[in-house]
């Protein structure tokens, strides 16, 4: 079983009663009367130690502001923005006092970046590192994954593989600071959710990678699409960095996870709004009919991709 299976068989076995369920970036619900007609958002993400962050490569507070940043990301890709956080920490037995009071320094300092407040949480003993975040959160017109439709553009808000070019240096032991900070610091587009989500028809975080996330909302929205990796937003440096280490830069940005950049996409009516908007923007591909068949080219000619991005259940 993958993830998309596990999901699948979770909304088949838990309906939900508010606007968008288990299958989205969070939950969305109208909570009765609002004057400012705000929709809740609701969203959760578990760091596992060695899984999501190492602490050869995170420190404590770094892990601990990467699971509030983590969230907030999810409020951005629906369009939204987070009030409130409630946590739940496990704590190793080779913790001390002060590593957990270093973890709860990073989340503080999370809060204060993105006007959070802590609402409450819990913990417990675990066998490594365990930090589950909580969010809630509102907007005004959540954007789901469902929405694209054939003609639509596919737009993303930030740059991919740069996160997954910094771990590969790590734990070839070269790291190379810049892209090591793409790594360990996530930079969630929490101001472009907004205002994307008076313009965008679907959209996503890249936390997975550009393939595997883009074909959440193929499947979403029961449609194809048409990338052209010549659009891709990979700067010069990157190229350059990859060609002196052996790696292939497109690689990296179709599946490399953890850039958590917005991807997006949105109707041509709608892309003049994107252009007068401020937003800094790549148009990378087009939507078409074909349902959740996805064609990766270069110029216009097809390209075969090795990779599928990060998947939770696959076998190491």
């Amino acid at each position: 079983m993958d993830e998309e299976q596990l999901v699948l068989h979770l909304q088949n076995h838990f309906p939900f009663s508010g606007e968008k369920g288990i299958g989205d970036d969070a939950s969305a619900r109208r909570l009765g009367p609002d004057a400012l007609g705000f929709v809740h958002l609701v969203a959760k993400d578990l760091l596992i130690e060695n899984i999501h962050f190492e602490l050869k490569s995170h420190s404590m507070e770094e892990a601990g502001e990467k699971s509030v940043a983590v969230n907030v990301s999810d409020m951005a890709a629906m369009g939204g923005w987070g009030t409130e956080i409630y946590t739940a920490i496990g704590i190793p037995p080779y913790a001390g006092r002060k590593d957990l009071f270093r973890l709860m320094s990073g989340i503080r300092r999370g809060c204060k970046r993105w006007s959070l407040e802590l609402g409450g949480g819990d913990v417990s003993r675990a066998p490594c590192w365990m930090i589950s975040v909580t969010i809630l959160g509102r907007s005004v017109r959540p954007v789901y994954r469902s929405g694209a439709c054939p003609g639509d553009h596919i737009g993303l808000i930030g740059r991919t593989g740069e996160s997954a070019l910094g771990l590969e240096l790590i734990h070839r032991g070269t790291p190379i600071p810049l892209y090591s900070r793409r790594h360990v610091h996530v930079n969630p587009r929490h101001l472009a959710g907004p205002v994307l989500a008076g313009m965008a028809s679907a959209m996503i975080d890249t936390s997975d990678g550009l393939i595997k996330d883009l074909k959440r909302i193929l499947t979403a929205s029961e449609c194809g699409a048409v990338l052209e990796s010549t659009n891709l937003p990979v700067t010069r440096r990157m190229r350059e960095t990859c060609r002196q280490h052996q790696l292939d830069p497109l690689e990296l940005a179709l599946t490399g996870g953890e850039d958590y950049a917005l991807l997006f996409t949105i109707a041509p009516r709608n892309l003049s709004l994107l252009q007068t908007s401020g937003l800094r923007f790549s148009l990378i591909g087009r939507i078409h009919a074909n349902p959740k068949r996805l064609n990766v080219q270069k110029k216009g000619l097809a390209l075969r991709v090795s990779g599928h991005g990060f998947d939770h259940f696959a076998t190491p």
